[in-house]
């Protein structure tokens, strides 16, 4: 689509989601977009200032084991349930939910159905997260275990917690099963580092993961050689981003709300981008990563359609750098290679060529096949069994002949976009509209 086209979607998307309340929300003016672009590209050249994955990914410093397994497209997360006792003002979802263990649309009632599944995609890192691991410890527990034993004893294994249920205890058990890193969400218990220092030692990764909150600014970048002190080698920012569900809550805030797929704080982003700047300009040993919406957005589910759309490939097919499955649009015509005549008894090396613009699908994976679909059983184990479904893609009218460049002044940085395409993950930072 063009970006005018893609603009008026997201805009026409989001006031269809917030109804009646789209119209208390505090939409960026154009005058706000253009001075916030300006003050985010001089941020961007900070100098020290990391850039990855085609410039949605910012940081300063090394990314955690967990981040590059997730950046390289090989991550699968497990939500064991649906259930939370923090009561965090951001959280984009209830947390109410007594949800079996869910990878995608997936459950998994038993760990080593998981670990299966992890084992057969050739996933190179798992993560347990929630709801809240430690209110469902002993499944939790039991998740990493089978993982550990199953898979590739280089497989990654993390788990989110917001440390209120954290005990040295239960440290050492998940430490003894193989967990190589813990991600607290420190914003849930008021910045205290408690938690993340007894974690400090025992599991070999310990990792902070928060929102940036913009009224935090301040307190964090004070707390940053505290979180040294305390063990943590990696701090992860994200951006707030408004739901239904905190809507209620956000809207208390004076922020200011940018159009996209899902919602977000502008603000947020701002705040997150100056801390990375903080700290290369300070050199710090911590590592601060901001992991941008567009980059899970974007990423994330490139990584899902490209893993699982593999084992869908026909004659023909191939997996654009997106992750979609592209189709010719008609039937293979096979010419011989070269101008001399062919040789009686001898093959002569022939090329396969396509007539017409090509179509999309995209592989979801599945517990149960919807027979509006074209799908593949897969057996997983002997006991577990998925689909994998092909769905139409959305056509890119309008898309650009040629992957986008970067900008030549920075390395990795790119101009803002809404420019989509099945053929290549759409680069750079979202665009202030």
């Amino acid at each position: 689509m063009h970006d005018e086209q893609t603009r008026d979607h997201f805009i026409e998307m989001n006031a269809r989601e917030y109804g009646p309340i789209y119209n208390y929300i505090n939409w960026i003016t154009e005058e706000r977009a253009r001075l916030a672009t300006q003050e985010r590209a001089r941020l961007l050249h900070t100098p020290g200032i990391s850039v990855s994955c085609l410039g949605t990914k910012i940081h300063h410093g090394p990314l955690s084991p967990g981040c590059r397994q997730c950046s390289g497209l090989a991550w699968s997360c497990l939500f064991i349930s649906g259930r939370c006792n923090g009561r965090c003002f951001y959280c984009p979802a209830p947390q109410n939910m007594d949800d079996p263990p869910m990878s995608g649309s997936v459950p998994f009632h038993h760990a080593q159905d998981y670990a299966d599944y992890v084992r057969f995609f050739g996933f190179g890192g798992a993560s347990v997260s929630g709801g809240e691991p430690f209110l469902d410890f002993d499944k939790s527990l039991a998740f990493v275990q089978a993982l550990r034993r199953t898979c590739d004893p280089a497989l990654h294994i993390w788990l989110y917690t917001n440390g209120i249920l954290v005990t040295e205890d239960k440290l050492q058990k998940l430490a003894a099963a193989g967990l190589n890193e813990i991600r607290f969400d420190i914003g849930a218990t008021d910045y205290d580092l408690k938690f993340a220092r007894q974690a400090a030692g025992i599991v070999g990764t310990v990792t902070v993961e928060i929102p940036a909150i913009p009224e935090e600014a301040e307190h964090l970048e004070t707390l940053l050689p505290e979180l040294t002190a305390a063990g943590v080698s990696h701090l992860n920012l994200h951006q707030l981003r408004l739901t239904p569900h905190n809507a209620r809550h956000l809207l208390e805030h004076d922020y200011t709300y940018i159009h996209g797929p899902k919602v977000t704080v502008l603000e947020s982003e701002l705040y997150a981008l100056k801390l990375v700047a903080h700290a290369a300009e300070s050199k710090l040993t911590l590592a601060v990563n901001y992991c941008s919406f567009v980059y899970k957005y974007r990423f994330q589910a490139a990584a899902s359609r490209g893993r699982f759309g593999v084992l869908l490939l026909e004659h023909g097919e191939l997996l654009t750098d997106s992750g979609y499955i592209r189709t010719p649009a008609t039937a293979p015509t096979v010419t011989r290679l070269g101008s001399k005549p062919p040789v009686p008894g001898k093959k002569d090396p022939l090329e396969t060529s396509f007539v017409g613009s090509p179509t999309y699908t995209a592989a979801f994976v599945r517990p149960l096949a919807n027979p509006e679909f074209a799908h593949r059983e897969i057996s997983v184990s002997a006991d577990f069994t998925v689909f994998l479904e092909r769905h139409p893609a959305r056509p890119t009218v309008g898309a650009a002949a040629s992957a986008p460049v970067a900008d030549p002044g920075t390395a990795g940085l790119y101009q803002p976009s809404l420019e989509e395409s099945c053929e290549w993950i759409t680069p750079g930072l979202g665009v202030c509209f």
